[in-house]
């Protein structure tokens, strides 16, 4: 078991991170400003537009590993699924996404680098070079199969945060992400990543656990603090079910039907979200109160260990609402507001919020795609200021 300094260390990290990295101070400063002032200027001096983002999710392959029950990604049985942004053939070169790190250097977002399994996108280490010889705060997301080939380079090219999944111990965690020995070779990955930190004396990357919740790992939410703990990680982070239902993903797709994009001069991938790419929840009334019980078991046991997230972090009396009815106004804080994240597909498409994907918006446009007239509708489609997305937490009302 690796010796886990204490929970005050998480701060001194961040510090020695930002001495390594001082660009780091205007992201995390830039973040702070469009959550707290930026957006809500947005909203009411900009007319649905928005001023850069404070994240970049680079998409960079929708190639995976693993086949998890809650996941996005296509559902369907292996084979083509005839959506382009899975053609492994048309994913984005080096070049293009070098070409987006130039044009948003300027406002210095963090960038995500996510997936699919983003380490299986074959130009991977030479983009992450590139991103941070640029001093991009770079943030990967991993399943952590493929952690301890790209350990050592993550820790060498000093990467601020690496967020792996994990959801439950061996039998849960293999049982949602649909193969056998994931367990195993994630905390192998993780394991990998914290001596690598150790060996090199290098305070990053700060590493968080990620752990859905969905039916089958509910009975061992509370134990993901103590494995957490034991694989040495600093932040575990609890993240309700994203989910959809049949019926109000139908709702989304028809009003960003083709009629509407025409007639709004849009270009938009259409279904807006195709069969097979959501999930539907399988929590139940009964469940809330021990799935309740749980979450405050899990406060108790991280006291003096470890940070503890909760994503989104919803107040106790909202947990009911957020799984049982997609119509509650939930209040803007809990959605993750349009303009604070963006994000583009593997072939290109710019994700502006939520899951509404504009079918042409390579990056190479997109300094002109984020101040187009057309695409500040996207800002007008909804009381709130989100795009009609279906998901849970930030569905919001918009005209049928």
């Amino acid at each position: 078991m690796p010796t886990r300094p204490p929970k005050s260390s998480l701060s001194i990290r961040a510090l020695k991170l930002m001495w390594r990295n001082p660009r780091m101070a205007h992201t995390l400063l830039r973040e702070e400003y469009r959550k707290k002032f930026g957006i809500q200027l947005d909203r009411r001096f900009r007319d649905g537009r928005s001023g850069p983002p404070a994240n970049l999710n680079l998409n960079l392959t929708r190639r995976c590993n693993l086949k998890c029950v809650m996941c996005e990604q296509h559902r369907h049985a292996p084979g083509p699924t005839g959506l382009p942004w899975y053609d492994p053939r048309r994913e984005l070169s080096l070049s293009t996404w070098v070409g987006l790190l130039d044009q948003v250097a300027a406002f210095r977002p963090r960038l995500y680098f996510t997936g699919g399994e983003p380490t299986l996108y074959p130009h991977f280490a030479a983009l992450l070079t590139e991103a941070k010889r640029r001093g991009f705060v770079v943030h990967l997301q991993t399943n952590g199969t493929l952690l301890d080939r790209v350990a050592d380079s993550l820790v060498a090219q000093n990467v601020e945060m690496v967020t792996v999944s994990m959801d439950g111990p061996l039998e849960v965690h293999d049982a949602i992400r649909g193969q056998e020995g994931a367990f195993r070779k994630t905390c192998a990955g993780i394991k990998a990543l914290v001596a690598a930190r150790n060996r090199q004396r290098s305070p990053g990357p700060i590493i968080l656990i990620n752990c859905v919740i969905s039916k089958a790992s509910l009975p061992t939410l509370d134990q993901m603090v103590l494995l957490a703990h034991e694989l040495g990680a600093d932040i575990l982070q609890i993240q309700h079910t994203i989910f959809n239902t049949a019926a109000n993903v139908a709702r989304h797709n028809r009003a960003l039907s083709p009629e509407f994009a025409a007639q709004a001069g849009l270009e938009l991938v259409s279904p807006s979200i195709p069969e097979g790419e959501y999930y539907e929840s399988e929590i139940t009334p009964a469940d809330l109160p021990f799935l309740l019980n749980q979450l405050k078991q899990a406060q108790r046991l991280a006291k003096d260990r470890l940070k503890l997230l909760f994503l989104p972090n919803l107040p106790l009396d909202l947990i009911e609402p957020y799984y049982l009815d997609l119509t509650h106004p939930f209040p803007q804080r809990s959605a993750t507001p349009r303009g604070r994240v963006a994000g583009f597909c593997p072939t290109g498409p710019c994700r502006r919020a939520c899951t509404w994907w504009p079918a042409t918006s390579p990056p190479n446009r997109w300094r002109r795609s984020g101040t187009a007239p057309r695409c500040a509708v996207s800002g007008r489609l909804s009381p709130a200021g989100s795009s009609p997305d279906a998901s849970a937490a930030v569905a919001g009302a918009f005209p049928e």
